[in-house]
Order: C-alpha cells, then structure tokens, then sequence
C-alpha cells in the first residue's frame, strides 16, 4: 500500500464538491483544513472524510460550546463551575440546588446523572424501598429463626414486632435492640467460616471489655492444649479405628479408600477426639455422605465452636 499524496487528497476531496485549504498531507490522521461548498471552513482529518464525515455547520452536527452547556446545566437548576469545555467527556465541577459540589461529564449529565449526596438523602427514611416505619432495625419473625440456635432472643416488650438479644458480655448479660445490620452480620459469622465474629453488644465499653471481643474460637487466655490435633496420636487414633472395624465400611461394607470418620469435630473437643469411641470407619463416599447431613456439615461444627 503506498502513501496517499497531498495531490491525490486535494483531488478527492474536490470531487465531493469541497476545497482543500492546507498546504501539506502528512496522514490519514492528519487534521486538515477544508471549505465546503457553501463557505463553511472546518478541520478534519482524511480517514473521516473518507467515511463520509462531511461539513458539520451543513449537516447540522456543530461542536458543543461552553456557553451552550453552561445554559442547559442552568436549565436544571444546576450552575456550572468549570471554566472550559473541551469535549463530552470532559469533567466538569457542577453544583447542584442544594450546595453539593460534585463532578460529572457532559455525556453522563445528559443521561440523567445528578448529585450523588441529593441522591443519598433522598433515599433514606420513607423514601427508601426498606423502610418499615422506623429506623432500620431487625424484626423478630424475619431473624430470630436464624439466631435462636445460637443466641438467646426474644420479642421487645415495648415492640413485639422487633427482636431482641443479649450482650454477650458476661458482666452485663442485658436484653437490647440490634441494628439490622448487626444482626445480618452475626448470621453470616455464624454460618459462614472465616475470621469475623459480630458477636451482639449493647455498647462499645461492653465489647473492648469482654473476653471473647475478636477471639475467634476461644475466650482471652483460655486457648486450650492442641493435644488432640498432635498428628501422630491422630494417626495412631485412625489405625485404631480401623483395626476395631475390621477394615470395613460401616455403611455400605466396603474396604476401598478407607476414613477414620470422627463423630464430633476435632474443634468441638481436642481432647475427646482422640478417643476410639469418638470414630467409626468409612469410605470415601460414605465419609462425603456424612459430611453433608445436618449435625456434621462444616457450619454445624463451626455453629458449636460459637456456642462455646
């Protein structure tokens, strides 16, 4: 593909009824600088003629000016602080009705976007798709069902409608209100395993001073002895089983792919876990089968650590 020439340009361009007024072609990029056939001098560049971008004052399409946008935002109740526009996509400083200071760009303004913070408050209280008739608080019949298994709850005597639970701190041990949000996130603590606890407290003061505060699995100073996970008695203790079980499947009786299954988690009881009477032999898919009824699911063994 060779070159196009500035001559080979100025010839098409004079075939479509415009005239070139630059005096060099460097590329198909290049802005150059042409009159239409109505006096209107305009730039473009040869790769957009040649898609058929024409005059824009003939066609209609003109670039926006600062002014114009500074009249349609003014139309809105907005006024505009930016000092130039350059393109749609430029940002602009905007302060809406209120005060509020924020930036948008022309494209997105045109949309429909307005002020975020306008947007915020006027999405609280009974103009929010949540609200109830009050503050965001949690209701007895949609959370305590989720919670009993765990916490003590109960209906508010001044609102049976909202739930109630107790501080977890054993000093204080008071019935108060949670938040919604406290409550939705003591469900996910309890039934998802990770690294949170949102365990329920009436204050501040009543958290930094309880012993469970940020403990995960046990109480300040009362970690107990990792005895029972010692890999040599677990090894020894599945041997154990094993052998007691004649190297069978107590459920479907197979001897493939053999599993020393414990009847409670090693974190539930350390201690008791190394006790043959604690395991009883499985195969693989039976040990799977096991894991996946309720009472021996990872989140009930998580669920126990948390009652303790």
């Amino acid at each position: 593909m060779k070159k196009l020439t500035y001559e080979y340009v100025k010839k098409q361009i004079k075939k479509e009824g415009y005239e070139l007024l630059s005096e060099e072609y460097l590329g198909a990029r290049t802005k150059l600088k042409i009159l239409c056939n109505k006096g209107h001098t305009y730039k473009v560049v040869w790769y957009s003629f040649k898609q058929g971008h024409r005059c824009p004052y003939c066609t209609g399409v003109k670039k926006l000016t600062y002014k114009y946008i500074k009249k349609q935002i003014k139309k809105e109740g907005y006024r505009l602080l930016s000092k130039n526009y350059i393109n749609s996509c430029t940002k602009l400083k905007i302060q809406c009705p209120t005060g509020h200071i924020y930036k948008v760009n022309w494209c997105d303004f045109q949309q429909g976007i307005r002020c975020p913070d306008c947007a915020i408050i006027n999405n609280q209280g009974k103009n929010n798709s949540s609200w109830k008739g009050g503050p965001i608080v949690a209701w007895y019949t949609t959370y305590a069902y989720r919670l009993d298994f765990c916490e003590e709850v109960r209906r508010n005597p001044k609102n049976n409608d909202l739930l109630q639970v107790k501080c977890t701190n054993s000093n204080c041990r008071k019935w108060f209100t949670p938040s919604r949000n406290e409550v939705k996130n003591r469900i996910q603590a309890v039934n998802i395993i990770n690294n949170i606890e949102n365990r329920f407290y009436c204050s501040d003061e009543c958290k930094h001073s309880c012993s469970l505060y940020r403990q995960i699995k046990y109480p300040k100073g009362f970690k107990p002895s990792n005895k029972g996970r010692d890999p040599v008695i677990q090894k020894d203790w599945a041997t154990m089983v094993k052998e007691r079980d004649k190297y069978t499947c107590q459920r479907c009786g197979s001897k493939d792919n053999l599993i020393a299954h414990h009847f409670e988690g090693i974190e539930c009881n350390p201690i008791m876990s190394a006790d043959v009477d604690m395991g009883i032999t499985l195969c693989d898919k039976c040990n799977k089968k096991a894991h996946s009824e309720v009472g021996c699911r990872p989140v009930d063994m998580r669920k126990r650590v948390c009652l303790k």
